[in-house]
């Protein structure tokens, strides 16, 4: 008769809890069978929330058809250009302000913030235009109205003094 050393039994108990926690392993990511389904899923947390808020909270970056100026682009650059007005406290201050908004499903815009600056008098004409813009045209996925988050740039040119300013060379 042959004796096993210590190393050797070690060894085979060893691939033994190996191949165990494998087959666990694997049946685990098969989901299980039967009644084992409903333990693996995560369970769902009832929130006092109605299911219109539950709607709103889906904010989308990525669209089938993005938000849009009613109109369009071009609708949206005439009345940037009806409405934005160079303040007197900035008025040799050029650049552009990025102001962040949320497009809700209705069309609304919500949740106005600076997300670039320039100047503080530039920053708070552009918030003034922006909150007088009318409802937009919400995006969608699917044929469903998300909300969805946008940016709108808003252009300062700027005046400039006595008419010598630096000339520009990509004429």
């Amino acid at each position: 008769m042959r004796t096993m050393s210590i190393h050797s039994v070690f060894r085979c108990k060893l691939w033994l809890v190996m191949a165990m926690c494998l087959a666990c392993l694997n049946a685990n990511a098969q989901g299980g069978k039967g009644k084992n389904k409903k333990r693996n899923q995560p369970k769902q947390v009832k929130s006092a929330t109605t299911k219109a808020e539950e709607e709103q909270r889906f904010m989308c970056e990525i669209f089938e058809t993005p938000p849009q100026f009613p109109g369009g682009d071009v609708a949206l650059m005439e009345f940037l250009k009806k409405e934005v007005r160079q303040p007197d406290e900035a008025k040799d201050v050029k650049g552009r302000v990025v102001i962040g908004v949320i497009v809700e499903t209705s069309g609304e815009l919500t949740h106005f913030e600076v997300l670039r600056s320039v100047h503080p008098a530039l920053d708070k004409e552009a918030l003034r235009v922006a909150k007088m813009m009318p409802k937009w045209i919400p995006g969608s996925i699917y044929g469903k109205l998300v909300t969805s988050r946008c940016c709108i740039i808003v252009a300062f040119k700027g005046e400039e003094k006595d008419g010598t300013g630096p000339e520009r060379r990509d004429k």
